[in-house]
């Protein structure tokens, strides 16, 4: 799952969502605690270390909600605030049912990013 603002920036960012995929099963840059996660993202063709940085709150084999996403040359950190707010909507959105996340993506609040060759709607 994923909010509309990420899929934006994957889709500005020529990200597919097989990359996105592949960013998922990757090892995160670092454990931000509470189950948000910070992870490199690189465009295709270009090394991650200058590209993109992603947050995304994790429960493994369960849930993945890819929640925030910036180019390092535009950021190169979140304030301290705003880890502290991505911190408590990841607790909220982890602790949510299979049917509330349902419910989110049909109410468009979240986009579901479909594992390439499992079809369904692509986000």
């Amino acid at each position: 799952m994923a909010f509309k603002d990420f899929v934006r920036f994957a889709r500005k960012f020529h990200i597919s969502d097989e990359g996105i995929w592949d960013v998922l099963g990757s090892q995160p840059d670092a454990d931000l605690g509470g189950g948000l996660y910070k992870y490199r993202i690189a465009r295709p063709g270009e090394g991650s270390r200058g590209g993109g940085r992603v947050l995304i709150a994790l429960k493994t084999g369960s849930r993945a909600i890819l929640m925030f996403a910036w180019e390092k040359k535009d950021m190169e950190n979140i304030k301290s605030n705003e880890l502290k707010a991505y911190r408590d909507l990841a607790k909220i959105y982890l602790g949510f049912t299979d049917l509330q996340m349902t419910k989110l993506v049909k109410e468009r609040v979240l986009v579901e990013i479909i594992r390439p060759g499992e079809g369904g709607q692509d986000g």
